[in-house]
């Protein structure tokens, strides 16, 4: 039995507010096959919420986990999972808990997938999790402990038509995890946005030029801060690095590589591996 090829699905999406069911994609590397929240402490509190504004965050929460997660695992995990995402007013995440799947979950994968490791799965998708920027969370829709649980059921599968991830996509991903790990991880931050890191390289690998620009996040361009001071320490760091070491190095014939990476950063991401 082949995986089903992508297709439109519509499943409920939400129990804390009454929504009509959503058209969800069953995109190639990702299916959500819904989120909902946990049931409010008071009803009336949910019924304040505008079901356009509801309807528009959760359409924002699935393309955010839809592109975070499937950047995470490159195709190379299949499974079924169940994330429970815990938020505070923020938006930062508090809580990240990647469980099994119920039977219903699990039927959505194809009888012949070769399914990966659950343990592997759920650290992958619990490790993103973490990492990822969320879109802003309607003010009715928190507990009275001041955070909101998004419960998404994932299905990760290859398509019957995907092809292998292209060269040059999977070296920018892997340039980019280096640059995190090498530049942004531990620098303290308090603001949410991307560095734009911009280097040249002689054929040894020693970076001869950085530039460092900060832009605004697409998901949280509100909560964006021009940090002179992180800009400063980046450009230091980014020139003592040995490019050597980075996925993809190839300097050209002249025996020089120029390139650039974006890497997001948000205070809650500070350490993460």
């Amino acid at each position: 039995m082949k995986a089903p090829p992508c297709s439109l699905k519509e499943v409920p999406v939400l129990t804390k507010h009454p929504l009509r069911p959503l058209p969800i994609a069953l995109l190639c590397l990702l299916t959500l096959a819904g989120c909902k929240t946990s049931e409010p402490a008071a009803t009336d509190t949910a019924e304040a919420i505008d079901p356009k504004v509801m309807q528009q965050f959760v359409g924002d929460m699935q393309k955010t986990l839809q592109t975070n997660i499937a950047n995470a695992v490159r195709g190379t995990l299949v499974g079924a999972v169940k994330l429970s995402i815990k938020l505070d007013q923020t938006y930062a995440p508090v809580a990240c808990k990647a469980q099994e799947p119920g039977p219903k979950l699990a039927s959505l994968l194809p009888a012949d997938a070769n399914r990966s490791d659950f343990k592997s799965l759920a650290a992958a998708v619990e490790a993103q999790c973490w990492k990822t920027v969320y879109p802003p969370v309607p003010a009715g829709a928190y507990d009275e402990d001041g955070t909101v649980e998004i419960v998404a059921p994932l299905i990760l599968m290859p398509s019957a038509n995907q092809q292998p991830p292209n060269p040059a996509w999977v070296a920018r991903q892997q340039q980019r995890e280096f640059f995190w790990q090498q530049l942004l991880r531990e620098q303290p931050v308090d603001s949410i946005g991307v560095a734009i890191i911009r280097y040249q390289a002689n054929s040894q690998g020693k970076v001869q030029g950085c530039l460092i620009e900060l832009r605004p996040s697409a998901a949280r361009a509100d909560a964006f801060r021009m940090d002179g001071g992180l800009q400063s320490r980046l450009s230091s760091a980014c020139m003592a690095l040995d490019l050597q070491r980075m996925p993809g190095f190839a300097p050209d014939p002249q025996g020089k590589m120029e390139g650039f990476a974006l890497v997001e950063y948000a205070p809650w991401k500070v350490g993460r591996p």
